[in-house]
């Protein structure tokens, strides 16, 4: 039974001895050793695959240098958006918007539309236009026209009464606003 396992290929050390003891190849029109411009027909086959070869592995692999090019480009534009949609999230955050959402599809379009986009001028132009989506930063004693006295205990005690949140100090509150006239 003959052996059947594939022959490895082999090494160009292989190869080279092998032309070395391959008989001279002759150039038929002057009879005389010719190895510039003749290679044994075996060799130059072989060398046809392996260019080959090597050409549709280029391809391959220039297909695959293109399509990660391109999903690199679109991740680099799917990051940019991300950001400037974070921009835009803190800036109508610090304008105290009460639809978010709204604001914030307002504000994309409005950027989306500006030759050089900025976010900042955006979100003011929006709370200038449409100040229904954004609470009013006046409290409701200075609505009422009443300016909060700082050496006042009633006002000391409902500061520190709302910033420590301790019932004693909540009832310490209620109590002066109580007795208060």
């Amino acid at each position: 039974m003959p052996d059947e396992t594939p022959k490895p290929e082999p090494t160009i050390a292989q190869q080279i001895e092998a032309e070395a003891h391959a008989p001279p190849v002759f150039n038929v029109k002057t009879a005389e050793p010719d190895a510039d411009r003749l290679v044994p027909v075996s060799e130059s086959i072989r060398y046809r695959k392996r260019a080959q070869a090597a050409e549709k592995q280029l391809d391959t692999l220039q297909t695959r240098v293109n399509e990660l090019t391109g999903a690199l480009a679109e991740s680099e534009r799917a990051i940019a958006a991300l950001e400037r949609r974070q921009r835009i999230d803190a800036m109508l955050c610090e304008a105290d918007a009460v639809d978010l959402e709204a604001a914030r599809l307002l504000t994309e379009a409005a950027v989306a539309q500006m030759d050089d986009p900025d976010v900042a001028l955006a979100v003011t132009d929006l709370c200038r236009q449409k100040p229904h989506l954004f609470r009013r930063r006046s409290t409701a004693a200075q609505a009422m026209g009443v300016e909060p006295d700082d050496d006042d205990p009633l006002h000391d005690a409902a500061m520190q009464a709302s910033t420590t949140g301790d019932r004693r100090d909540l009832l310490r509150y209620l109590r002066l606003r109580r007795t208060r006239p």
